[in-house]
């Protein structure tokens, strides 16, 4: 639904939990809000305009282009991963060249026939400083260094929106956020939901919480709360000096696994466990017939098949929890640009947890 303000900014990823909270706050905002996914999203948000697009059909990118060229502004926060192996895919020449051929269709479509489009923001993470590749990792992670030296789709984004730019009017802003937490239903990389639906297994059947993972658990990382991950996007579409800048975002402060699971086993209502080293992933699929009893007493209106509901999420976590070097960003660069938001990342755990069991996707504690 169009307003007055001459401002439609189309948010890629709407049925993500990333492109939710962007699409929440830009509406909140007063925005001209389009959505676009291949999925509906499940819970739309009133007087945002949504559409069912696949981003692979260069064809019907162009075709939802041109209805609607009042478009100003872009956020990019779609991504598709291969199922059933998520980390590995994450080096698989073939994810990179489709994800990053996912966005050329849809902004090639837009500098086509949008010609008010003049910024676009990119959500991209940490992999971005390859985490996920073996190497010394610098403390901190500052934008300003060399791009590693292996393919990626957020290169590959990169570039094409560079050349863009280069080519005609556009503005952009590069976001690397690490471990994003909230979101709710229809969130297939939810890490943190993941963790806490183990959680509520384990206690639905009278067991303790371990620590999983067979990383180091004491190293220092980051978190960034998808709500002020979408405050940042909603920042930078306005921001002059977030123009053609790359930013790491993240709460502000950093955090272990060690000293953030009591905060997750006590507001699920268990304790502590010794830390034995297990898959998220494999602990959860052989609980599948609990958390399908879990779901029918409770009333949850969550798929009974905890995979389904998940996605890749479980596998994220397991990721996540492996980490065995400290992963942690510079956040000075957007704070000088003047984006000063900030979050204490165990508060938002437990915030987003009852969150979670008040809105059904959690059983009650």
């Amino acid at each position: 639904m169009a307003n007055d303000s001459g401002r439609c900014i189309i948010v890629a990823g709407a049925s993500g939990f990333v492109g939710g909270a962007a699409i929440a706050q830009l509406a909140r905002d007063g925005w001209d809000v389009v959505g676009v996914s291949r999925r509906a999203p499940v819970e739309p948000v009133p007087g945002v305009e949504y559409v069912s697009l696949d981003l692979l059909d260069p064809v019907a990118c162009r075709t939802a282009a041109r209805s609607l060229s009042r478009v100003t502004h872009m956020v990019y926060a779609a991504v598709n991963e291969t199922p059933g192996s998520l980390v590995a895919s994450w080096s698989d020449p073939t994810h990179a060249e489709r994800n990053g051929r996912m966005f050329a269709n849809l902004l090639d479509a837009f500098v086509e026939s949008a010609p008010g489009l003049s910024h676009v923001s990119l959500v991209h993470g940490t992999k971005a400083y390859a985490p996920h590749h073996p190497g010394r990792l610098a403390v901190p992670l500052k934008e300003s260094m060399p791009r590693p030296d292996f393919d990626d789709f957020y290169f590959r984004q990169e570039d094409h929106l560079w050349a863009a730019a280069k080519a005609g009017k556009l503005s952009w802003t590069v976001f690397r956020a690490q471990i994003i937490v909230g979101g709710g239903r229809g969130s297939n990389l939810n890490g943190m939901l993941a963790l806490c639906v183990l959680a509520s297994l384990r206690r639905a059947v009278g067991l303790d919480l371990p620590l999983p993972g067979a990383g180091a658990t004491d190293a220092v990382i980051e978190m960034t709360d998808v709500e002020l991950l979408a405050r940042g996007i909603a920042w930078a579409a306005t921001a002059p000096t977030a123009c053609n800048e790359i930013f790491n975002i993240t709460n502000g402060d950093v955090f272990t696994w060690r000293d953030l699971w009591p905060a997750i086993a006590g507001e699920i209502g268990l304790p502590v466990g010794e830390h034995v080293p297990f898959s998220v992933v494999e602990e959860i699929s052989a609980r599948a017939a609990d958390w399908a009893e879990l779901v029918r007493k409770n009333g949850m209106t969550v798929p009974e098949d905890p995979m389904e509901y998940l996605g890749e999420s479980a596998a994220l976590s397991d990721f996540a929890l492996a980490a065995d070097r400290n992963v942690i960003t510079s956040t000075v660069k957007i704070r000088q640009a003047g984006f000063h938001v900030f979050e204490d990342s165990a508060e938002s755990v437990v915030r987003w947890i009852r969150r979670w069991r008040a809105e059904g996707l959690l059983p009650p504690k």
